[in-house]
């Protein structure tokens, strides 16, 4: 058994599924495989499951033994400290997180048809693939059509399960969805832990760049006596910041604004590991302060948005931090000269991840379909995504010339391909129905 043969395995569920139990004997039901990751970290992320009935948000690792844990040194990488299931081949050893916290495992091992175990040693290809030359254009793009539907409809649940989380505050679920996709996805769990810390009567009337500034630092956890400040950089060696005449204005501003609103930090988990400095979380954090600044934290542009030009959007999203930050990606540690803006790419990123998931859940659940239009259209204007999912439904043929095709190759592949549901998908059905195919050879 390889690793990736058991992440295809997880991947669709390809094991008995019967009474279900951890290897410590606790009843175990997955509710959500979770999101396969291609990137690094752990293998499944936003994953759901329950264990003696208690409800768990996370993300799976997946190993063929459950020593590889401490031989990719996971027990030690923060990232992981989210992993609420380890899924292995062979449990060989008891694992635990970075804070000695037991981790659960699940052991495949006497759950898989070992007869079919070689079907999943590689990257699968598609099955209906020799034969998609005989599918026509219309049948596939009709197919594409409601996979993106299926794909919008699976993040507008995500953003309504937000909204849920806030108590039906429209408010706070937008500003979730835009600082977690200004974040980045590497810092996605810390900056869902933040929100939960920020008060929103204090954010819209502040109208102080520094004091906006120190309350977000404050609230991330990076200006506590404590947090001095220990960093990782991407290769792990660990440097201590030095607080220069910014910083220490930052510390005592942020002092007092305990002393007057009682403020406490949350101290989330910050990954600067195998991220490019100029996307470290204390730069994109301030130059998001610039941002929430400048639409002074009301976000009413999100409510009622004046057009879908994707001009207009990406200078909306453009940040620029303070000088500052042209010698800094981090605070007390001087760097080489650079640009503080935050670039193209990362506005599209936020448009991408952030507004319009947004705006499509906010039209369909407000009853305001121009809001949702505007979604696609802007879906429409965004450049194509190019990533192992798309590239791998090159072979249908279709260009992938915009975000809106790509959103549909990706639900393609999630809802349809990945999980092999071809009799339920138009172009499994078109071929197999095709009249060779069901005539005697």
């Amino acid at each position: 058994m390889k690793e990736i043969g058991l992440q295809n395995i997880w991947a669709q569920q390809a094991f008995y599924p019967q009474h279900l139990k951890t290897d410590s004997g606790r009843i175990l039901q997955i509710l959500h495989r979770g999101d396969w990751n291609h990137q690094n970290g752990p293998d499944f992320l936003n994953a759901q499951i329950s264990i003696d009935g208690v409800l768990l948000y996370g993300a799976i690792e997946i190993h063929t033994k459950a020593s590889d844990w401490y031989a990719h040194q996971h027990h030690t990488d923060p990232r992981y400290n989210q992993t609420v299931l380890h899924v292995v081949f062979d449990n060989n050893k008891d694992c635990y997180l970075e804070n000695g916290q037991a981790l659960e495992c699940l052991q495949l091992k006497h759950r898989i048809d070992q007869n079919k175990i070689s079907e999943f040693q590689k990257d699968p290809l598609l099955p209906c693939l020799p034969l998609l030359s005989l599918c026509d254009k219309q049948v596939k793009e009709s197919q594409l059509n409601i996979a993106l539907t299926k794909r919008m409809n699976e993040k507008t649940s995500n953003v309504l399960s937000i909204l849920q989380q806030h108590n039906g505050d429209w408010w706070f679920t937008a500003l979730e969805l835009i600082f977690t996709a200004w974040m980045g996805k590497a810092n996605q769990s810390a900056s869902q832990r933040m929100i939960q810390h920020l008060q929103k009567p204090f954010m819209m009337r502040n109208r102080n760049p520094i004091t906006l500034t120190a309350y977000l630092f404050g609230q991330a956890g990076w200006l506590g006596a404590e947090s001095s400040d220990m960093n990782k950089l991407e290769d792990g060696q660990i440097f201590k910041s030095q607080p220069d005449n910014y910083h220490n204005e930052l510390i005592h501003r942020y002092e007092y604004l305990q002393l007057k609103h009682g403020f406490a930090p949350c101290n989330p988990l910050w990954n600067t590991k195998q991220i490019r400095p100029s996307a470290f979380p204390q730069i994109r954090m301030a130059q998001f302060s610039d941002w929430l600044m400048r639409c002074d934290a009301d976000l009413q542009i999100l409510f009622h948005p004046p057009n879908s030009n994707l001009r207009f959007w990406i200078d909306h999203f453009s940040s620029n931090a303070s000088d500052y930050w042209k010698e800094h990606f981090s605070l007390g540690n001087a760097s080489a000269q650079h640009v503080t803006h935050n670039g193209r790419q990362h506005t599209l990123q936020v448009i991408t991840n952030g507004l319009i998931p947004f705006l499509f859940a906010y039209g369909l659940e407000s009853h305001k379909p121009q809001h949702s239009a505007l979604a696609m259209d802007l879906l429409e204007q965004l450049p194509a995504e190019h990533n192992r999912i798309t590239k791998q439904l090159d072979c249908l043929g279709i260009k992938n010339s915009s975000t809106k095709i790509s959103q549909s190759l990706i639900g393609q592949h999630r809802q349809y391909c990945s999980i092999k549901r071809c009799k339920d998908c138009g172009i499994g059905r078109h071929i197999l129905n095709l009249p060779f195919m069901g005539s005697s050879p």
